[in-house]
Parts: C-alpha cells; structure tokens; sequence
C-alpha cells in the first residue's frame, strides 16, 4: 500500500515539475521512479530511520531545531505579509496582504518540515536549507499577489502551498539518499580496513 501512494506521490510531483517535456518522456520518467519505488527496499530503511529519529529526539537541540522551525514558517509568513503589504499597499486590505490567519495556514509546509525533523533522522543541514527555499517560496508567493494587476493573482498565495510541500519532501528525499549512501560507504570502508 505505500509503495502504491509513494508511485502516486512521484507521479504528481513529476508531471507537475516535467510539464515542460513531452507527454512521452514526462511519462516514461515517472515510469522510472515509480519502478524505483516499487523495487525500493522500503522496511529497512524506515526502520533504520525511526531508529535514528528515537535516538535523536532525545537530544534538546533537535526538540529546539523542530520548534524553531515551527515557529519561525508562520513568523516568517507574517512578516513578509506585513511587509509586502507596506511596500504595495493597493492591494493590501489594511495592513494585511493575506491576513494573519491565512499566513499561518500558509505555513503548512513548515510544520511539516518540523514533524519531519521529529519523526525521522532528517539532518539539520538540509532542515535549515528547506527552511530557507520555504521563505523564499512563501515570499515570492506574496510578491507575486502584491505586485500584478491580474485577476488571478491570489492563486500565488498559494505557493507555499502548491511548492513547498515538494520542496520538504524533495529535501527529505535526497537527505536520505545521502545518508544512506554514506551510511554504506562508511561500512565498506570498515570492513575493507
């Protein structure tokens, strides 16, 4: 069954982020990736990950890493509101682009980012990068809304939403691969020594 969601999760992220190919090359690399998913042995590397993740969530630097992460999405989301909404105020409804309650439900992707942190070995490093891509993305969004005359323009307020789930999983994903990979690579060269 996570095999199925995982094809379904690559399907989407895929065609979405390889619209610019053709319909067959778009189609035959998620045929790739979701055969690499379903050939991915999935057990033991949740098991190793939860195992890490235990072992790390005792440690306070991660609890404080994972709330400040929490913290700082909808902080973030606010400021750049506020600050968009100043810098283009004919769009602005009084002081808010968005609102408050809006930025905060805007900054789902964050916490995801700290449930992420908590709940597997995601590395600070690649927690801080997402972090980052995630404020950009949240203030191009904003800026995006604040700076057009289209009708349409409140769909980039969105784009935390639309982006930044991928984001976080993308930056997941390849810090997994990297640790796994050096994970292996550091017991080959204990067994060659």
């Amino acid at each position: 069954m996570l095999k199925v969601l995982v094809v379904l999760l690559l399907a989407s992220l895929v065609l979405g982020f390889l619209s610019f190919l053709p319909t067959w090359a778009d189609l035959t690399v998620t045929g790739a990736l979701a055969l690499g998913a379903i050939a991915a042995p999935w057990r033991p590397f949740w098991r190793e990950e939860s195992e890490t993740a235990r072992t790390l969530r005792h440690r306070r630097g991660r609890l404080v890493l994972a709330g400040s992460i929490a913290l700082f999405g909808p902080l973030f989301s606010m400021a750049a509101d506020l600050w968009f909404a100043h810098r283009f105020p004919k769009y602005a409804d009084g002081h808010w682009l968005a609102g408050p309650v809006w930025d905060v439900l805007l900054a789902a992707p964050f916490y995801l980012l700290a449930l992420l942190v908590l709940g597997t070995a995601l590395s600070a490093p690649a927690a801080v990068v997402a972090a980052c891509c995630l404020a950009g993305i949240t203030a191009l969004g904003l800026w995006g809304y604040a700076s057009s005359d289209s009708s349409t323009a409140a769909i980039s307020l969105f784009a935390p939403v639309f982006y930044g789930f991928p984001v976080v999983l993308l930056a997941f994903v390849i810090d997994a691969a990297g640790r796994t990979a050096g994970r292996r690579f550091a017991k080959r060269r204990a067994r060659e020594v």
